[in-house]
């Protein structure tokens, strides 16, 4: 089985083949996501050595002069021609998928393998109807283009869309390499490919090696099968080198705003609205101008919760199901009982005042991470904390700066937890990015990294069972980015953006603050689970 790490079922491994082969082409549910996404829902393990590939696998076009199974491994070499190309084609539904197979190149200077999806069964301009699909290349170094690359063919044209440069590691001859490839539609007139590669034996980078953006019209919003291609440069004489793939899986995947709903008006008139937060069967935010933390009962029914709030901006629940609050004007987290008393939770860092604590996340355990830029800091000679910080408050009360970021460099914005709380995200508005750390299980932090850039001021952001995380930004909306920072696209909001919560019975509305307004959409996956 593959060494990716996924769930499959038996009869899937058993047969090696599809999960459901006479319904190959469809897999995709009528409001357009994908059926059992997240799981893989074909497997080829090429299980048993024959001179055929197994069933479904077909050659189009006479390409191959050899494509049998040995050795474990799909087989596969060209007739010699102008183009020295060999194609096998399935009939297995792709259209937002991951694809994960093993290859090898017995001659790296010669040879070539790519994977195609939302193939439509056609071969280059060879067949009755042309080829189109987009496909993952790997090569050596016959072309001067040794590494990954994704490319799309259009009207039986291949054409290059970006090539990993020094990314990536150039194939050597006889070595196996990893290959990962995804695809998925960006709205409905753009595809995300990412690719990235790497020997059998060796760590997986976590960054993708090539990710580009392609608008190709008869390629968006398609379904299609699967083919592999294997090709060499000889155009005469006679070719005895051939490729090999094996343990191919293909996941459809889950995303998230595949399938949303409208974004609608729920209210307006605010000042700053921020920090909702779903409670029971009603909505929490703030106006943080206007010293007032709102309810919001569905659909439309606003009323005020507190007032005065502290300026309050990110609110949370701790484990008892109590109100926990950033407040700007205090400079402190608050907590409130259930009878409505509001004391001070922290306020203090080594006998320092915080600049104005922004925004929170509540583990599991009880621990509190929160952010601490400047921004409400009324006069700039008040501060008492030389950094802009990312804190761990423990139950016991001790709190730990676990990022010290720079003045005039980081903002320290948004905080939110992964639905298996080992990490924990941040956006810094000031730097544009979304920042990762791991979480150990003491709650410290390690490991940080940025998960994407070039983000138009990041704001508070949210998490839902998938892992995915919607940024609220000022620029473009809601942008949603994968666990590992695949950008899945947008969902375009009116106004500025500043945060968002998932709420209602089932989880599947997105409420979204944007300054002086609130708005909501339905979407296919459910938040994470709150604490408590």
């Amino acid at each position: 089985m593959s060494a990716w790490k996924r769930c499959v079922c038996a009869a899937c491994l058993l047969a090696g083949l599809s999960l459901r082969p006479a319904q190959a082409l469809e897999t995709i549910l009528a409001d357009g996501f994908e059926r059992n996404c997240g799981q893989v829902s074909f497997v080829e393990n090429f299980p048993i050595n024959g001179p055929d590939w197994p069933e479904l696998w077909s050659e189009l076009a006479d390409s191959a002069d050899l494509a049998d199974v040995s050795g474990g491994a799909g087989r596969l070499r060209p007739v010699v021609s102008n183009y020295s190309l060999a194609r096998m084609y399935a009939p297995i539904a792709t259209r937002d998928v991951e694809v994960r197979f093993q290859m090898v190149l017995e001659d790296a200077s010669s040879q070539g393998v790519g994977f195609f999806v939302r193939q439509n069964g056609g071969h280059l301009q060879l067949t009755p109807e042309f080829g189109q699909g987009y496909a993952v290349f790997v090569e050596g170094t016959f072309r001067g283009m040794p590494g990954v690359g994704v490319w799309r063919e259009e009207n039986g044209v291949e054409i290059q869309i970006e090539h990993s440069g020094g990314a990536a590691p150039a194939p050597q001859s006889g070595q196996p390499l990893h290959v990962r490839f995804r695809v998925h539609q960006v709205d409905p007139s753009q595809t995300r490919l990412q690719a990235k590669i790497w020997p059998v034996g060796s760590t997986e980078p976590v960054a993708w090696q090539v990710s580009a953006l392609d608008g190709q019209f008869g390629l968006q919003d398609r379904t299609g099968g699967i083919a592999v291609d294997s090709w060499n440069v000889a155009q005469a004489g006679t070719l005895s080198m051939n490729t090999l793939v094996d343990q191919i899986e293909i996941e459809p995947l889950c995303n998230p705003i595949r399938a949303r709903g409208p974004v609608t008006l729920v209210g307006d008139g605010f000042q700053f609205a921020e920090g909702p937060l779903w409670r029971d069967d009603h909505l929490l935010f703030s106006d943080i101008t206007a010293d007032q933390i709102l309810r919001l009962d569905p659909p439309t029914q606003f009323s005020n919760f507190r007032m005065p709030s502290g300026n309050a901006n990110g609110l949370a629940l701790d484990l008892q199901g109590r109100l926990l609050a950033a407040e700007h004007g205090p400079r402190r987290l608050s907590i409130t009982d259930t009878g409505g008393t509001v004391q001070t939770l922290t306020d203090l860092y080594q006998g320092q005042r915080y600049n104005s604590p922004n925004d929170l996340a509540v583990a599991s355990d009880g621990t509190i991470y929160f952010t601490d830029p400047d921004y409400g800091l009324a006069d700039p000679g008040l501060r008492e904390i030389p950094f802009n910080g990312l804190y761990r408050r423990d139950l016991a009360g001790t709190v730990v700066a676990e990022w010290e970021g720079a003045i005039g460099v980081n903002q320290p914005n948004g905080v939110a937890l992964s639905p298996d709380q080992g990490t924990v995200y941040v956006t810094d508005t000031q730097a544009g990015e979304l920042l990762a750390w791991t979480r150990a299980a003491s709650g410290a932090l390690s490991q940080p990294r940025v998960l994407a850039t070039g983000l138009p001021i990041a704001d508070g952001m949210c998490v839902d069972v998938e892992g995915n995380v919607y940024v609220a930004t000022w620029g473009n909306g809601i942008e949603v980015y994968s666990p590992d920072g695949a950008h899945w696209g947008t969902v375009p909001i009116p106004s500025q953006a500043t945060n968002c919560a998932f709420g209602d019975s089932d989880g599947h509305t997105l409420y979204v603050t944007a300054q002086q307004a609130v708005y909501r959409l339905r979407v296919p996956l459910g938040g994470a689970a709150l604490v408590p």
